[in-house]
């Protein structure tokens, strides 16, 4: 029991790096969630993109095949 006295500053340290220790492993626990979350919102809005991407582009291509089909029908009238 003479220990305890003796020692308390390195106990009470000791301790104290366990609790931040526990406390780290949470907060980085819940970072890693908000990221995934974040990563699979990002993976979604990008795929939207890219669908409203094509969907100008193939707006622009009929566009271009009907001024192409009113030239050839010029040509031929």
């Amino acid at each position: 029991m003479d220990m305890i006295p003796e020692f308390w500053r390195q106990i009470m340290f000791v301790i104290a790096l366990i609790v931040v220790a526990v406390r780290l492993e949470s907060e980085v626990r819940s970072l890693r969630k908000d990221l995934d979350n974040l990563s699979k919102e990002l993976i979604r809005r990008d795929t939207y993109v890219e669908s409203v991407k094509h969907t100008t582009e193939i707006t622009q291509m009929q566009k271009n095949i009907s001024a192409l089909w009113d030239f050839v029908n010029k040509l031929k009238g």
